[in-house]
């Protein structure tokens, strides 16, 4: 006997309901109703899935792995049901993106420029986090959609390259830099510190000096600008902010350390129309 949707739906709502009476309320059918597709259903699967008494209602272990591995039968089946009755549609809807503050703040608004010309009905929902965050935004499935710059942690999940290039050293525009010992100011999230050490003991033969740890590349450059020692920053941000400059003795420093921007997401099959239009819209690499 083939599995019956119907059958599987019934038995989820009285294992969450804790009993057939609650369940055949919800659906406005008997409770014998429940009680026969609950049989059936255990016919289908050729195993228990309540311990039958009488006066109560418990799951075999059978039941309780049917009910935490099947919901999302359904959630699947809903979206399946959405994307067709949109195929002869505008694309509409909402897109749940998590990403970093320095890209909402910098990249997502001209990608969002062009996302709105193209489809205008859709609307983009941000989360904002660190790299551990937002990768486990798009695992759990509360964001369709990551942008983050690869650390090395993304398995599981597809990706598209949305930007890529190197670091740079910066200090306030208005500061004659003084290269002899400075203070650098980084995140520890990689590509950060512990490139930076790397690179800059190969270069110089010494520890470099960390003045300031902080998780976020909008308050390194605010502290460079200030005087308060080298932000090293991905050299995108230099195109937002004229009050900086590259410090011409780490140039090089900078260029030899390198970063891969990505869109991330658990696969174009799981993906809603609004989020392919959204990979649609990505400059192409």
């Amino acid at each position: 006997m083939e599995l019956n949707l119907n059958h599987l739906k019934y038995f989820i709502s009285a294992a969450k309901a804790g009993g057939l009476g609650a369940s055949a309320k919800a659906h406005n059918v008997s409770q014998s109703a429940i009680s026969q597709a609950i049989r059936k259903l255990e016919e289908s699967l050729g195993c228990d899935l309540l311990i039958h008494s009488r006066n109560s209602f418990k799951l075999t272990k059978e039941g309780e792995y049917l009910v935490e591995n099947s919901e999302s039968i359904f959630k699947q089946i809903d979206f399946l049901k959405d994307q067709i009755q949109s195929l002869n549609s505008e694309v509409a809807g909402r897109v749940t993106l998590a990403t970093s503050s320095t890209v909402a703040q910098f990249l997502l608004p001209s990608l969002l420029k062009d996302l709105k010309t193209r489809y205008p009905k859709i609307q983009l929902h941000v989360t904002i986090g660190d790299v551990a965050f937002i990768v486990g935004e798009v695992k759990s499935g509360r964001a369709e959609l990551g942008i983050v710059i690869d650390d090395g942690h993304f398995a599981g999940l597809e990706r598209k390259l949305l930007k890529e290039g190197s670091f740079a050293c910066i200090t306030s525009a208005e500061i004659k830099a003084s290269f002899k010992k400075p203070e650098f100011l980084v995140t520890r999230e990689s590509p950060g510190v512990e490139e930076l050490r790397q690179v800059y003991k190969k270069r110089f033969h010494s520890e470099p000096a960390i003045g300031v740890e902080v998780e976020s590349w909008e308050a390194i450059v605010s502290m460079a600008q200030m005087g308060l020692g080298v932000g090293f920053i991905p050299e995108f941000i230099l195109d937002y902010h004229s009050k900086v400059k590259v410090i011409p003795q780490l140039e090089e420093l900078g260029k030899k350390i390198r970063y891969k921007m990505y869109v991330v997401h658990k696969g174009a099959h799981q993906l809603s129309r609004q989020a392919e239009a959204f990979l649609e819209v990505l400059p192409e690499k």
